[in-house]
């Protein structure tokens, strides 16, 4: 078994982290408005960094909220594979407004979401700098990988994934697009990954002055690539997947890691559009 040796301060945060995720509900269990200062920044300061949910099975700390105009889903993921697997196959957010799992009519919105003109960004975080005696040191060296990270996901992520909006034509549009669906996200200076998505409640067909409940999904994809095909080669210890392109790759060996990176996690909750 390999030994791993963490520094006093993020032995500390880690079962900070683990401590607070096991307060928290599996699912959201209370409607929430937003705050009047809610910006889509890929920052959760409007929350204090404090999260309603802590979901095991997807490993994401999440809070779902509302205001007159827009549903909200803030995400933040604290382990560097869980933000890899984000990263590289982005989280698809689902709402079903009649309720039903298996509504066909619902709408999906993907981010990040990547074509043939924008592969999958694969980030690396393993190069992150250790702490030193030297506190000026540590602060640049924090901040010069901080910053180095946030320009690639600023320059790499840049497509949302739209899927059963009627007035929308196109599956794959800019982060940068006019119909008011905004995605960012950043890391902090803990290395956690914050992920913010908006939806126009329009598109949704939600109002706030009929609120009614409805069920949502949250998937985080994997990286496998979106329209691939696992194949079974008689080696349980290889992962192996046909491609969209047809060409046969391999994801490496089967291991915990590589479990977690490429398959795909979800779950379901329900939420009712919170009033003033």
């Amino acid at each position: 078994m390999k030994k791993i040796n963490l520094p006093l301060s993020a032995l500390f945060l880690f079962i900070a982290v683990a401590a607070n995720a096991q307060k928290l509900p599996n699912v959201q269990q209370t409607s929430l408005r937003a705050p009047a200062n809610i910006k889509v920044d890929g920052k959760a300061t409007e929350w204090n960094n404090q999260f309603q949910t802590y979901n095991k099975a997807t490993e994401i700390f999440y809070t779902i909220s509302n205001d007159d105009d827009k549903l909200y889903l803030t995400v933040q993921a604290t382990d560097p594979n869980i933000i890899r697997k984000i990263i590289g196959g982005g989280i698809t957010f689902t709402v079903n407004p009649s309720g039903k799992k298996n509504d066909k009519d619902g709408v999906a919105i993907t981010f990040p979401e990547y074509d043939k003109k924008n592969p999958p960004f694969y980030v690396t975080l393993d190069n992150k700098p250790m702490p030193t005696k030297d506190t000026v040191k540590n602060r640049m060296q924090a901040d010069s990988f901080l910053n180095a990270h946030n320009v690639q996901l600023s320059d790499k992520l840049k497509l949302i994934g739209v899927v059963g909006v009627k007035s929308i034509s196109d599956n794959v549009i800019s982060i940068y697009n006019a119909e008011g669906i905004k995605a960012v996200s950043l890391f902090d200076n803990k290395i956690y990954y914050t992920y913010e998505l908006a939806i126009p409640l329009k598109y949704l067909e939600l109002t706030i002055n009929k609120p009614l409940k409805f069920s949502y999904n949250i998937k985080l994809n994997g990286m496998i690539p979106k329209g691939s095909t696992m194949i079974d080669t008689g080696r349980p210890d290889l992962i192996v997947f046909v491609g969209p392109d047809g060409v046969t790759y391999s994801g490496g060996k089967a291991s915990s890691e590589n479990m977690v990176l490429y398959y795909p996690t979800d779950f379901w909750g329900e939420y009712t559009l919170a009033k003033k």
